[in-house]
């Protein structure tokens, strides 16, 4: 080949890699699903190789084409990243920062204050969601999401795990001597939105510590952490909530945790795109947020449920 085929049309082929589809392809370059069409059979006709089998409801790469896609791929978030590289690169300016509701409340803000003193000149906006985000639709910057690190294409940087543990007032924590003391108690139960069978609950509770065969009726179920923790606080009863979530009200002795059986739970994990991980704004957050979770991992609750 003597020269390098059209700009244009390897624009084309780039998005329609990504989105095995001409109109979404089209959609996102501003220009109709013919336009898009074209310009890959007129890449096809430079190459003299097929690129894509077009099929009646959707489109498949060639083995040419699969072979052909990585590298364009690549070279277009190598052409994004210098872009990005040439842009004034400043610490002042607005941090944009997706989280779910529980971690932003119950962790993450409590500890903001000493994220504004180490750089005032950074103003912080949470976006609080269990949904996850399109970074370039949405203008977040960086996202703590929860998981289990499995984020293709993305800057993925472990901060904490988590576990799950019974808590209660200081009240009702002196009448329980035993786990089996809990089934005569008013439990509360926290399912949040996605909650599934294999997410930790009272049941798997009650199985590791060897009452798998008692029958375990919570008396109330909320969609917001934070309602079990206040719920529990109050002395409504025994809550089974995230560790994370209840480290500031156990440290506070608002809580306690009368058992030691923690099971184990999902993570959290920064995560942005990679062309976005070494801009001054997200660089200087991930090494305070990666500094907060080793000061907690050596709290009195991190040296209690997270030390192994």
């Amino acid at each position: 080949m003597a020269k390098i085929p059209s700009l244009k049309s390897i624009q084309a082929f780039e998005a329609a890699c990504r989105h095995l589809s001409f109109k979404d392809a089209a959609d996102e370059l501003c220009v109709t699903p013919t336009a898009v069409s074209h310009q890959i059979k007129s890449l096809e006709e430079q190459l003299g190789v097929s690129l894509f089998h077009r099929l009646p409801r959707a489109l498949k790469l060639t083995e040419e084409g699969a072979n052909y896609a990585p590298h364009i791929i690549a070279a277009f978030k190598n052409i994004e990243a210098a872009s990005l590289a040439l842009e004034e690169d400043e610490l002042e300016g607005t941090l944009t920062i997706s989280t779910t509701g529980s971690f932003a409340a119950n962790w993450l803000s409590p500890r903001l204050r000493n994220f504004y003193e180490k750089h005032p000149e950074i103003s912080v906006r949470i976006l609080s969601s269990d949904q996850l985000v399109d970074f370039k639709s949405s203008g977040v910057d960086v996202a703590i999401r929860y998981g289990y690190g499995d984020y293709p294409d993305s800057y993925v940087a472990w901060v904490l795990s988590d576990k799950v543990t019974p808590v209660c007032s200081v009240e009702k924590a002196k009448t329980l001597f035993s786990a089996a003391d809990l089934l005569e108690s008013k439990l509360i139960e926290y399912k949040w939105s996605g909650f599934s069978e294999t997410d930790p609950s009272w049941a798997s509770w009650m199985n590791a510590v060897g009452l798998a065969d008692c029958k375990v009726e919570p008396y109330v179920t909320y969609s917001e952490e934070h309602i079990c923790l206040s719920t529990a606080s109050d002395g409504h009863g025994v809550a089974l909530v995230s560790l994370l979530a209840a480290a500031r009200l156990l440290e506070r002795q608002m809580l306690v945790a009368p058992f030691d059986t923690a099971l184990e739970n999902k993570s959290y994990y920064l995560v942005c795109p990679e062309t976005y991980a070494n801009r001054a704004r997200v660089r200087v957050f991930r090494e305070w947020l990666l500094d907060q979770a080793d000061e907690f991992r050596e709290s009195a609750v991190g040296q209690r449920f997270f030390e192994d």
